[in-house]
């Protein structure tokens, strides 16, 4: 069987493509002219030269593939650049998963993110039926991956068998830009206080969501979105710094606020409905549907903290 593979030159994608070369499936992947190649060395992959906004190299990428991994996206926090990550993330999506159809795809996994995932008014850990309504607090990043995927469901309605998987903060070793969840890591391992969401994150290791991947092309049922997350990932900043403190010796920097109560001064300011801003989740489905591993936080933060360490990322 050969799969194609998006985003695999990056953190998540680049494991999936590891995972998927274990299991003895053939793995193409796509990527752009002049991009960083560092995670796909010692991979027997084949490279296929491309781009999301290039509709002919989809079409040839993606000849002969029984499985598409759609990973690729645009991240930037920069508000310049949301017109571009709209076209990449929901463009792009819609070029590939129109090629796929043309190409007979047999599977689809579409990358979506935690963050297309709503909050629930009564402050419940949101599930995959909580309807996204962030509209107006959210990224342009988590609006563009919002309506990639709704399309992508879309186009599960209209037959072709997509299933969205939604990772929450992946941990692990090769996370080389680094992402938003190494970046914290990156920032208290230097002695510098990491931005958070005062509400909780969660944090699930890098080889447990791309082996979500494949178990959502094996077993998830089409048309659906399965949370990739840890059922004890969901951190407070203080159990962050506990969990930092104990896999790498380094303390907590000093200044950082110790009031676990700070974001109730905001609810007072916004009014009774207020919920402090957060990336937590509910993942039972994919647990219970899936079989999604899920490996000790402490073993992923472990895995990171010395490859950070490794890399040159730590003064």
């Amino acid at each position: 069987m050969r799969a194609l593979v998006t985003g695999a030159t990056g953190f998540v994608g680049m494991w999936v493509a590891r995972f998927l070369l274990e299991e003895g499936t053939q793995v193409r992947v796509l990527v752009r002219p002049g991009s960083d190649r560092r995670n796909l060395a010692g991979l027997d992959v084949e490279i296929a030269e491309g781009d999301l906004r290039d509709p002919e190299s989809l079409a040839e990428a993606l000849a002969g593939c029984e499985e598409l991994y759609h990973v690729a996206a645009l991240y930037s926090t920069r508000e310049e650049d949301g017109p571009l990550m709209y076209e990449v993330n929901v463009g792009g999506t819609k070029a590939l998963l129109k090629a796929a159809r043309r190409a007979g795809v047999r599977r689809v996994v579409h990358t979506s993110t935690i963050g297309t995932i709503g909050r629930p008014a009564d402050g419940s850990l949101p599930t995959e039926e909580t309807e996204f309504n962030l509209w107006e607090q959210g990224s342009h990043y988590a609006r563009s991956k919002y309506l990639a995927e709704t399309l992508a469901l879309s186009m599960a309605q209209e037959g072709l068998p997509v299933v969205v998987v939604n990772p929450c903060a992946p941990v692990g070793a090769g996370d080389l830009k680094p992402s938003s969840t190494g970046q914290r890591i990156v920032d208290y391992l230097n002695g510098r206080e990491p931005s958070y969401l005062e509400g909780g994150i969660n944090f699930i290791s890098v080889r447990d969501v791309a082996a979500g991947h494949i178990l959502a092309a094996r077993r998830g049922r089409p048309g659906q979105r399965y949370i990739l997350g840890n059922a004890a990932g969901n951190l407070m900043r203080e159990d962050f710094y506990r969990l930092m403190e104990r896999v790498s010796g380094v303390r907590p920097p000093r200044g950082r606020s110790r009031n676990p109560l700070r974001w109730l001064r905001g609810a007072s300011r916004a009014g009774r409905g207020y919920q402090p801003p957060a990336l937590t989740c509910n993942p039972a489905r994919a647990i219970r549907e899936l079989g999604l591993p899920q490996t000790p936080l402490e073993e992923a933060f472990a895995e990171a903290v010395e490859w950070f360490r490794q890399n040159g990322y730590v003064r």
